[in-house]
């Protein structure tokens, strides 16, 4: 690509990002304007602090503390890295290859111009400034062989970024083929969240309790010697010379202790550092805090030669998926499915016992969409994760909570899945159904059970997750009998609370999402403002829920009435107040559908500019 090309595609993709900020709102451009200041702002407060750490801590630090440093900077920045990797985790070209196979212009040019386009991320604009003061502050104390460390951490980020930009075509070789894109898009994202949740997960099991042991055995010996002394079996100068005894051997196992535990660390650091690329920065550190350069120099060479192989793989990949070999490969796959059996009733044509035949095949075409869309995976792995995590911190703990509180515990664990999970599913409904919304405008059925089939469809998932969490805490913590359906008729008035909320935001604030993908095509401030404020006052409308159990714990505390059920019958009465209401509020908001559908039509088939 010569000059005039690349100055061309350079001022092809400004073009195109001036656009897309003109059509996304004066709202949206400047919020974002506001936001680059801040990440601005913020970098330059994260290079000065760098360099007064560099000067005033790392500057006589021992080498081991380098290498402790980095490595802390290396999982942070992998971490933040990770979760901007999960918003965009196929690839998306700002300039797409295949415009420009026909052009007499290098696909290498355009593609190097796309890969220096992602390398504006959010991570990178908080972690570089940061790293860079500290480079330059230790240089000031520890002398200019720390410059070298400039190149190293170069080449680890030219490595960290063109091995995730590779990462990201051969994800896109793999969605090409649409089965496959939904398990990559759900197992990645669990596998972030779950280590995202490592320190959670650690914290439940407390390795680190071995090593309070000697504090342990130093306040049960000073406890035994002080009841000696109060009983009289030892004099004052027996007690004072045990105490010192007790209290040098207690210092002596502490320091060999804490001696013992740093050597160990740091001999799993070197190892680990050694073992991962990404810990090759924090080994070079050390190894020019201790005046050795070849570790700097080895890792310097070692990292750029991951990302030039990983870039050259990348840019391989990229090109065999612009000329359509995946997708032949895709198309070959289709043909030679096996067909259906025709006698079989699928899922679609049944019908649900107590509702129009209409409301049926809504909630059944729903539900089939949902189990099979990623969205619909990837909305149970929070509520999951958070209910295990809490759920198990609260079991390791061994304290028991008090069995008034059991079944708040239970009915919390319910609707905390119900607010994560429920919330994301129904709040944009319409928005999933993308194109496919052109179905229900144009069918003669009633909005209202269009309405009802779509919260229909999320109830098995939603709800009969909520059930499994409140069940899973009742097994861990017993209740009384009665509370568990009382527990299941709050969560399903919850649940029916949630819909009528939720079908608000569907009707109002939809957001249009780029087929076969997460994200929404184009972001507007109004409606995620709306559904910032709409969405909190879901426990607060679900607390009046919660008012039946309240009244029999305080006729019980008061010795009124003990022992009677008072919450289940009330809690029964309660959730058919909620469904009268339920069945009214559906009729209207199918009206203001009907009124609002050609908006939502319009809003949920647009795609990204």
């Amino acid at each position: 690509m010569n000059r005039e090309h690349l100055s061309a595609v350079l001022w092809l993709r400004w073009r195109l990002r001036v656009n897309q900020f003109r059509k996304a709102g004066t709202l949206n451009a400047v919020l974002f304007l506001a936001f680059a200041a801040g990440c601005a702002a913020a970098a330059v407060v994260l290079l000065v602090v760098g360099f007064l750490v560099g000067v005033f801590a790392l500057g006589r630090a021992p080498a081991y503390a380098h290498l402790f440093v980095w490595d802390g900077i290396a999982v942070a920045l992998l971490l933040g890295w990770m979760t901007g990797l999960l918003s965009d985790l196929q690839r998306s070209e700002s300039l797409a290859l295949d415009r420009f196979l026909h052009l007499p212009v290098s696909p290498a040019g355009a593609f190097l111009v796309n890969y220096l386009g992602s390398l504006g991320s959010l991570s990178l604009v908080v972690f570089v400034p940061g790293m860079i003061g500290l480079i330059v502050g230790t240089a000031v104390t520890r002398g200019p062989l720390v410059l070298l460390e400039f190149p190293l951490l170069a080449a680890g980020l030219f490595a960290l970024t063109a091995v995730t930009y590779q990462f990201q075509g051969w994800l896109a070789s793999l969605m090409a083929d649409k089965r496959r894109r939904r398990t990559i898009v759900v197992l990645l994202t669990g596998g972030f969240i779950l280590l995202a949740q490592a320190p959670s997960l650690i914290n439940v099991f407390r390795p680190w309790e071995a090593a309070t042991k000697p504090v342990t055995r130093w306040s049960e010996r000073t406890v035994e010697l002080g009841k000696a002394q109060t009983a009289g079996e030892i004099t004052p100068a027996e007690f004072t010379r045990r105490l010192k005894e007790v209290n040098d051997e207690f210092e002596a196992e502490r320091v060999g202790s804490t001696q013992r535990m740093l050597d160990n660390t740091v001999r799993g650091a070197r190892l680990a550092s050694t073992v991962l690329p990404p810990g090759w920065v924090a080994l070079g550190a050390e190894g020019i805090a201790d005046g050795r350069v070849l570790p700097a120099l080895g890792g310097t060479l070692g990292l750029a030669l991951i990302g030039t192989l990983s870039l050259w793989r990348a840019y391989r990949t990229t090109l065999r998926l612009y000329t359509g070999e995946f997708s032949a490969v895709e198309r070959t796959a289709t043909a030679a499915q096996t067909p259906l059996d025709p006698t079989r009733v699928r899922l679609v044509e049944r019908r649900l016992p107590g509702v129009s035949e209409q409301a049926s095949a809504v909630a059944t075409a729903a539900f089939r969409a949902l189990t099979r869309a990623p969205e619909a995976k990837m909305a149970f792995l929070a509520p999951v994760i958070v209910v295990a995590v809490f759920g198990g911190a609260l079991a390791s703990s061994g304290e028991s909570p008090p069995a008034a509180l059991r079944p708040l515990l239970a009915f919390g664990a319910g609707a905390l899945v119900l607010l994560l999970a429920g919330q994301q599913l129904l709040a944009n409904q319409f928005g999933y159904d993308r194109a496919g919304f052109r179905a229900y405008v144009l069918s003669p059925a009633p909005r209202r059970d269009i309405l009802l089939g779509k919260n229909l469809a999320v109830a098995p998932l939603v709800l009969g997750l909520g059930l499994v969490a409140a069940a899973a805490i009742g097994a861990v913590f017993p209740m009384r009998p009665d509370h568990y359906p009382a527990a299941l008729a709050q969560l399903v008035s919850a649940y029916l609370i949630l819909c009528l909320l939720t079908n608000v935001l569907a009707i109002l604030a939809p957001l249009p999402l780029a087929p076969g993908s997460l994200q929404p095509a184009s972001v507007k401030a109004g409606p995620v403002l709306l559904q910032m404020l709409i969405m909190p006052l879901l426990p607060l409308l679900t607390l009046p829920l919660l008012a039946p159990y309240g009244l029999e714990v305080l006729l019980d505390q008061l010795g009124v009435v003990t022992g009677v059920p008072i919450s289940l019958p009330l809690s029964l009465v309660a959730l058919a107040l909620v469904g009268l209401l339920y069945r009214h509020m559906i009729r209207w908001q199918g009206d203001w559908l009907t009124s609002r559908e050609q908006k939502v039509l319009e809003v949920v088939t647009s795609r990204a500019e």
